[in-house]
């Protein structure tokens, strides 16, 4: 049978000024200051922001709704125009994020944080070509936002499968049709869990390149520097250091990282990061090797050369340990069951030792699920609103219909439309799924004409 290959998904490509200067907070919980300023130097590139705000600083998963935003922007071709047409759905299967009853109120609380967030760049903006420029005048991310949403019991959200139309502001939207861009690797990010890991990601991968586009093997950075680029709140390292540690613990375990090493101590700190490069070993299975006391170079060769290895041998050790046996040298011993495989049969079913690999799948597993629990739970939604009577109906779904159909439909039609809904002639709840879909796939015209011929009074 001929299977079709899977479709090559698309780089995702970002800003790279976006990232590199610091516009967002890392942090998931901010108060909403109406002015900020960071300022910092990193890599000898020195960084000037101030932020102005009626919403607050952009923070947190805002980060990860701007860059499904860019991802959008560029698979439509960077339109001259800047603006970008979508819907809050693919907005946030772009922005990589899970469906549930909790993503378009987010999505919208977001996207209006970042329309009202304005900056002031002093210091640090390169544009396209290279070459360094100060700005002292204010800009935003995007100039416009057009929505549709729906007022709920706690906070309004967006209609999921409505137009969404934001117009991105002259300096980002040029900057990404020059190709001032790096790409993220998806790998990485979906193995982060915590929006605050995602953006130390952008932070750090943005910062890892310097203007010729050369990729750092390191990048060393005083503690309270990268306090004010991640727009850290706490001013006391060791507050700092625990703000990172859980981001930190995320971005090794996704293979980002191969070391993060703090040097000096409170206000003289520094990190120094350690990415990892495409020929290295699976830092997991380096740190799995370090937690059985084997040295640092010779877990990394072992890593390297036999990693299809390392797993087995470890829960062969466990095994023999678990029955009593004495091992002098278990270090050695688990290295030479690696490197010497064939001097040992090891059994073929054994408890499971510590995988990172399992674990990483069974993320993805739940990740999936609740994704499908979120569909089922809107096609239950729909059945059960379906087996509503007809005025149960109106009041569940009229606001939306009367939201979506205000301006397409004269007020005659709209007093039709919800007598013909009330009565049972028209189910309120299909009209409304049908609604929201032609609003998602740009049909609304075609939609608003067969429904202005279905109001019209029936020939006696």
């Amino acid at each position: 049978m001929y299977r079709k290959k899977p479709p090559q998904l698309p780089p995702l490509l970002t800003e790279r000024n976006l990232d590199r200067l610091g516009f967002f907070s890392i942090q998931t919980r901010l108060s909403a200051e109406s002015t900020w300023k960071s300022h910092f130097q990193v890599g000898g590139r020195t960084v000037e922001v101030h932020g102005e705000g009626t919403r607050g600083r952009p923070h947190g998963a805002d980060t990860d709704i701007m860059l499904g935003l860019e991802q959008l922007f560029v698979a439509q071709g960077s339109p001259e125009d800047n603006w970008l047409h979508t819907t809050p759905n693919a907005l946030r299967e772009a922005a990589m994020m899970t469906k549930n009853g909790r993503a378009f109120r987010r999505i919208r609380e977001g996207l209006l944080r970042i329309w009202a967030a304005g900056f002031i760049v002093r210091e640090g903006w390169v544009d396209p070509t290279g070459r360094p420029v100060r700005f002292n005048a204010a800009f935003r991310l995007f100039e416009e936002l057009r929505y549709w949403d729906i007022e709920t019991s706690d906070l309004p959200e967006l209609l999921p499968d409505a137009r969404l139309s934001v117009r991105l502001s002259d300096q980002l939207a040029s900057s990404i049709r020059a190709g001032f861009t790096h790409a993220l690797r998806r790998e990485v990010l979906t193995h982060l869990e915590q929006p605050h890991s995602r953006a130390l990601y952008r932070l750090a991968e943005a910062h890892r390149y310097t203007d010729d586009g050369t990729m750092l093997r390191t990048l060393s950075v005083p503690l309270l520097d990268w306090r004010e680029a991640c727009g850290i709140r706490e001013e006391r390292p060791s507050k700092v250091m625990r703000a990172l540690d859980t981001a930190h613990d995320e971005l090794a375990a996704a293979g980002y990282l191969t070391d993060i090493q703090v040097v000096g101590r409170g206000q003289k700190q520094r990190l120094d990061y350690v990415f990892r490069q495409e020929n290295e070993p699976d830092p997991a299975l380096v740190r799995l090797l370090r937690e059985y006391r084997i040295g640092g170079p010779r877990a990394v060769q072992l890593a390297t050369e036999f990693p299809q290895r390392v797993e087995a041998a470890i829960k062969y050790y466990d095994h023999v340990k678990a029955q009593g046996k004495l091992i002098r040298n278990p270090p050695g011993f688990i290295a030479d069951i690696i490197a010497d495989a064939e001097k040992y049969e090891l059994p073929s079913s054994l408890p499971d030792a510590q995988n990172p690999e399992k674990a990483r799948e069974a993320q993805k597993v739940r990740i999936l699920q609740s994704e499908n629990e979120a569909h089922q739970q809107y096609e239950t939604r729909l059945a059960e609103q379906l087996a509503l009577a007809p005025r149960d109906q109106w009041k569940e779904v009229g606001a939306t219909l009367l939201l979506l159909l205000k301006k397409p439909l004269s007020s005659d039609e709209l007093k039709v439309l919800q007598e013909r809904c009330r009565s049972g002639d028209i189910q309120a709840a299909r009209l409304a799924h049908e609604a929201t879909r032609a609003a998602a796939t740009f049909e609304m015209q075609d939609f608003v004409v067969k429904l202005k011929a279905q109001l019209k009074p029936k020939a006696s």
